[in-house]
């Protein structure tokens, strides 16, 4: 695959773009990690305010592994710059997810696909794989979902978010406040160097509108009925010092999922951008020893398959 200029693309020769169309026909661009003959292939969703070249870490852990990244609608690399930090859009997320694993597939037939999602994302990817069980996933990452906030918002004040949602949806505000009540950057993660790189980068947005923010928080608030219908194959990684949401409660969100295929796994002494924080060559190790499991089983599935 030939490397061309682009602007999203971070500074790493392994990277390459990879393109797919939204159902609009937009044209957009992800990055790709190939590898010669993968075992499987990793699709993946960013978190709020994050970018596709985040997933770096697994690429490089992970050599066996093809891993295509995707920036998503309304985030800082969003081709469209007016849409930036405007509007969460859920259902259009939906229709981006599907037309970008469509891509993937068709690049690559014969691999098992896995989703995977940070934070945010990671919400995104547990709402698509509980409505589209047969979308043909091996299975769901789900790193660090947030399904509700260590600190809970006062009714009073979700209420205020939703209206001006409504009456002044394109008035910004720094997601922090509803986290610490502060706008400074939050701590997500010990790695002191990434920490204050990530307010640096290009596709960081310091404030959302109150639409998006009042969106995001429908789709937190649908979180445990999403649990409720994942059918396929589950990993769910939380981090101990997470200063979104608590380890508990990611724990108790877990346990919604039906079924014994489902795996979680905790970090006690991290934070929040687990492959970016102390502990990521464990939490690397896992997710590759899962993915490994996963489609070991699918090829005993397959083995035991009657044949006609």
């Amino acid at each position: 695959m030939e490397r061309i200029p682009s602007r999203y693309l971070p500074d790493d020769e392994k990277a390459m773009p990879f393109h797919w169309t939204q159902t609009d026909g937009q044209l957009r661009e992800a990055i790709g990690w190939a590898c010669a003959n993968p075992r499987a292939v990793l699709a993946c969703l960013h978190g709020m305010s994050g970018a596709a070249e985040q997933f770096a870490p697994l690429a490089d852990r992970m050599p066996e592994i093809a891993v295509i990244a995707t920036d998503l609608r309304g985030q800082g690399n969003d081709p469209i710059i007016a849409r930036r930090g405007i509007r969460l859009d859920i259902e259009a997320q939906e229709s981006d997810i599907a037309a970008f694993l469509s891509a993937v597939r068709q690049c690559h037939p014969d691999q098992p696909i896995f989703l995977m999602g940070e934070s945010m994302g990671a919400l995104l990817t547990a709402r698509f794989a509980s409505r589209y069980p047969d979308a043909g996933l091996a299975g769901v990452i789900l790193s660090v979902p947030v399904v509700a906030f260590k600190r809970p918002v006062p009714k009073p004040v979700a209420q205020i978010v939703r209206a001006l949602g409504t009456f002044a949806p394109r008035l910004r505000c720094t997601p922090s406040v509803f986290v610490n009540g502060k706008t400074k950057l939050l701590p997500l993660t010990r790695d002191k160097a990434y920490q204050d790189a990530i307010r640096t980068k290009p596709h960081f947005i310091k404030a959302f509108t109150f639409r998006f923010l009042s969106e995001l928080g429908d789709l937190i608030e649908a979180s445990d009925e999403i649990a409720s219908r994942i059918q396929i194959p589950s990993l769910t990684l939380a981090a101990g010092q997470d200063c979104f949401v608590a380890e508990e409660q990611i724990r108790a969100w877990h346990g919604r999922i039906p079924g014994n295929k489902k795996t979680l796994s905790i970090y006690p002494e991290a934070f929040h951008l687990l492959w970016h924080d102390w502990d990521r060559d464990r939490v690397l190790g896992d997710i590759r020893e899962w993915i490994t499991a996963t489609i070991g089983r699918l090829d005993d599935n397959a083995i035991d398959m009657p044949r006609e």
